[in-house]
């Protein structure tokens, strides 16, 4: 669309594309982080817990904070001061595209190491990135309903009984 065809200001909602990218992103960087350290003989480390129930609870926050934008700008229709709903907006964005590469991220360490699930250390790692996978798919879940709470609504239905026709029993004459 050529940008006088745009009204200023425009934001468009994230796209499956750009969500998409994120997920093979994190999952190459994942992989090849994971790869790099094996073959070079390094300590694997391990993937503490701490930072699974962190993402875990920046997605309950950020879901939280969709619900009430949904019920302040959709159901309610209260009005919101512009520097807040642009942070709510980068809030929902950002959280959707950093779900998504932590959750590709973390599903290729589990993919790297499902091969050697017999050991101690990648059984164990597959199952905190399993874990961190869920809590990275609910962060950019959140962030898509975040996004999308962040809408301008459309003009409110006031009524939803069809405008009077001429000539019915119910128009006055």
């Amino acid at each position: 669309m050529p940008p006088s065809d745009r009204s200023p200001g425009t934001v468009r909602p994230t796209g499956w594309q750009a969500v998409g990218v994120a997920v093979v992103v994190g999952a190459g960087v994942g992989w090849s982080l994971f790869t790099a350290l094996d073959k070079f003989g390094a300590e694997l480390p391990r993937l503490p817990l701490m930072v699974t129930l962190a993402i875990a609870v920046l997605a309950a926050v950020v879901g939280t904070q969709a619900v009430l934008a949904h019920r302040m700008i959709q159901v309610r229709r209260q009005p919101v001061a512009p520097g807040r709903a642009v942070a709510l907006l980068v809030l929902g964005k950002s959280c959707l595209l950093a779900g998504a590469g932590l959750a590709g991220g973390y599903a290729a360490v589990a993919a790297y190491f499902w091969s050697r699930l017999e050991a101690s250390l990648p059984r164990e790692i597959v199952v905190s990135s399993a874990a961190a996978v869920v809590a990275s798919v609910a962060l950019g879940v959140a962030g898509a309903f975040l996004e999308r709470a962040c809408r301008i609504p459309g003009p409110p239905d006031e009524d939803a009984t069809p405008p009077d026709i001429p000539g019915s029993a119910d128009t006055p004459s």
